[in-house]
């Protein structure tokens, strides 16, 4: 395993740097305390995969020509076109319809964490892992479940009595800026590399995916660490990297495990997740909104557009409600809203405490269920 020693020396350094500062004026350091990054990747390192994924020819061909018989989204079709046109030389070149990417393996049974999009158009799944003996073993693999909505899929493998390595899941609501986390994968063909950085951000939205409450990571993450595991100071998995929409720069960004875990035996049982869906646009209530707005509450979750013919509809929410309660719970935030009704299951009904017009009201809403978006893959 590879440890990018520069980044070990700087964080010692300035690890150092702070103790010194806080015993000059006469304070204990608190909190300062570097990760035993070696002995996380000592006991984890084995439990992420290698994923490389190879596309059948005339499988591929099909679903470039079937994207070009939907004529919508207009400005998808240029880019599919030239995806079909550089595609046909792959008959001959066929390294170029193999991918690579990264997993983590959760339970002894075989089942595997990675990305998405690492597993999309794809026909057949090779998994090469070490394991508890420190022996390389390689194993066919085949896709149980999918999630496009948050990027993750779950693969199987059948072990047959082999002794794996596990990395348990934790919990992500847990993180604050400025952890350290241990990141592992197969960056660029380099097979069980480690980095590790910090959290730079949480709750970040990038528009690529259609739930998004990523987790900043400031490591050194480059394709193929796709699907890899971030790993608290404990050795538990807190996110999956993905990087299917963003171009390594020092910043890259993972799934957390809040979006993960609730719904990790649906994706094991081979169902698409199955969350609860409102049909609102929300956003927190901030002083400059609340005076923008004229709003009589000073926290809250503003309604900024209801979806017609869905169940906030039905309910009877309207542009410019507040929520500040769910269930009898108070809300402040959106984000905090927004997985509330996630978790939730569909055709459960929820009550909601909303204030309008300078009034409190009560709505009762009946979820529906958020869709899987429609994919030629």
């Amino acid at each position: 395993m590879k440890i990018e020693n520069w980044q070990l020396r700087m964080a010692g350094v300035l690890g150092l740097l702070a103790a010194a500062s806080c015993a000059a004026a006469g304070e204990p350091a608190k909190g300062l305390a570097l990760p035993d990054v070696r002995a996380v990747v000592a006991e984890r390192g084995n439990a992420v995969v290698r994923v490389e994924t190879y596309e059948d020819y005339f499988m591929g061909l099909a679903r470039r020509g079937g994207k070009l018989l939907f004529p919508f989204p207009l400005h998808e079709k240029i880019g599919d076109a030239a995806s079909l046109a550089f595609y046909i030389p792959t008959l001959i070149l066929y390294p170029l319809r193999k991918a690579l990417g990264s997993g983590v393996l959760i339970d002894a049974e075989g089942h595997i964490l990675t990305n998405n999009h690492v597993v999309r158009n794809a026909d057949r799944y090779t998994v090469y892992l070490t394991d508890a003996k420190d022996v390389r073993r390689k194993f066919d693999a085949k896709v149980l479940g999918r999630d496009p909505h948050t990027d993750v899929a779950m693969l199987k493998i059948d072990p047959d009595k082999a002794p794996l390595v596990t990395a348990p899941l934790g919990d992500s609501d847990q993180l604050a800026r400025g952890d350290w986390v241990v990141v592992i994968g197969n960056p660029l063909n380099l097979t069980g590399s480690v980095s590790f950085g910090v959290v730079g951000g949480l709750h970040r939205q990038v528009d690529k995916l259609l739930i998004e409450d990523l987790i900043q990571v400031d490591a050194t993450l480059n394709p193929g660490n796709s699907g890899g595991p971030i790993l608290n100071s404990r050795g538990e998995v807190v996110g999956l990297v993905s990087l299917g929409f963003s171009v390594s720069n020092g910043i890259g960004f993972a799934i957390p495990t809040s979006l993960i875990t609730p719904w990790v035996d649906e994706l094991e049982k081979g169902k698409p997740p199955r969350r609860g869906y409102l049909g609102l646009a929300a956003r927190d209530v901030t002083p400059d909104l609340a005076k923008r707005e004229k709003l009589d509450v000073e926290e809250g979750v503003w309604v900024r557009q209801v979806e017609p013919g869905t169940p906030a509809s039905r309910a009877g929410f309207e542009d410019g409600d507040v929520i500040t309660a769910v269930a009898g719970k108070a809300v402040a935030k959106a984000r905090d809203f927004q997985m509330i009704v996630l978790r939730a299951k569909p055709r459960s009904t929820l009550e909601f405490t909303v204030r309008r017009s300078g009034k409190s009201i009560d709505l009762k809403a009946e979820l529906g269920r958020r869709r899987t978006p429609f994919e030629i893959w």
